[in-house]
């Protein structure tokens, strides 16, 4: 599974520090590229398959508007 970020919104900063909370539940790795942030996750934890692209964006996002 591969997430995008733009630059122009997002913090890398930020989007690591979503990874941290999150990296119980898959194996992530963060590329830069020039327009945005490629986040990709790999083994992903079963029980949360289904949900975890949109958990982690909603947490991405959440830590932008702290």
């Amino acid at each position: 599974m591969v997430i995008k970020f733009s630059v122009r919104i997002y913090k890398l900063s930020v989007v690591k520090s979503a990874i941290k909370a999150y990296r119980g539940l898959a194996d992530f790795s963060i590329k830069e590229k020039k327009d945005y942030f490629e986040v990709g996750l790999e083994n992903i934890d079963k029980e949360v398959k289904d949900i975890i692209q949109d958990e982690f964006c909603n947490y991405v996002l959440a830590l932008m508007k702290a």
